[in-house]
């Protein structure tokens, strides 16, 4: 019996340069949107570290199977934008939908039969459509969410929420408002005590956010000008009506 957490070492370069292909988006003159992709490759990097947490050190975990799904679990919003279902300024702005996992999964399918095992792209496959099921039976699938979970915690969330705001014109203090009304309403804690499996991610999902809450204080003061207004005592917004 091979020793726990040490499977053979899937060929994580052909995986990477197939799942590249799919998840590139492509954009008018000629030009590529790495989003997704960039997305996805953290998740399997994620997801392949998540292995050696107290939690999972001592579980049986496939890692062709946990990159294999990590790297194809979202890449039905590619299919869906190559065939016109949505914009590429919503590509991940909302949950991934049960049938998004079921595109994934028949991309993974499609896409990585010559490359692994049949069993290992089954399994991954089920992982695909499993990881959005919170009672799932299934270890990949656990922690392929913990790890999707994870990546769309901190600094990461922040970069995608502005993103999705240069694309829909809205103003840079939206964004401020938004991550104020969240900490108001504890929506960010409630998500780590709902959303993770495991204290470890817990704790790091918080420190993440500890974070992300430093940043957001610098840009709501530079972008009020907070700063000056401390440097002279005095609210000039009010005085100049801006």
């Amino acid at each position: 019996m091979p020793p726990r957490n040490s499977q053979i070492r899937p060929p994580y370069e052909r995986l990477n340069a197939v799942a590249r292909h799919v998840l590139t988006i492509e954009c008018p003159e000629s030009r590529v949107d790495l989003f997704l992709w960039e997305h996805s490759l953290r998740v399997a990097r994620i997801a392949r570290l998540l292995r050696h947490i107290p939690e999972l050190a001592n579980l049986e975990l496939d890692d062709s199977v946990l990159t294999a799904a990590a790297l194809f679990h979202d890449a039905g919003w590619a299919d869906q934008f190559r065939t016109g279902q949505v914009k590429r300024e919503q590509i991940l702005t909302r949950p991934t939908t049960d049938m998004q996992r079921e595109l994934g999964a028949v991309l993974l399918q499609e896409n990585l039969a010559s490359i692994l095992p049949a069993k290992a792209v089954r399994s991954a496959a089920d992982a695909v459509r499993e990881c959005n099921r919170r009672n799932t039976e299934m270890l990949e699938a656990r922690v392929l969410s913990e790890a999707e979970n994870l990546d769309e915690v901190g600094l990461l969330y922040f970069l995608r929420l502005f993103r999705q705001y240069q694309f829909e014109g809205r103003p840079l203090g939206d964004l401020v408002q938004s991550w104020q009304r969240q900490q108001e309403y504890q929506y960010w804690e409630m998500r780590v005590n709902d959303g993770f499996r495991f204290e470890t991610t817990k704790s790091l999902a918080r420190e993440r956010l500890k974070n992300v809450n430093l940043l957001m204080d610098t840009l709501a003061s530079d972008h009020g000008v907070l700063d000056l207004e401390r440097v002279l005592n005095t609210p000039t917004r009010e005085a100049t009506g801006t």
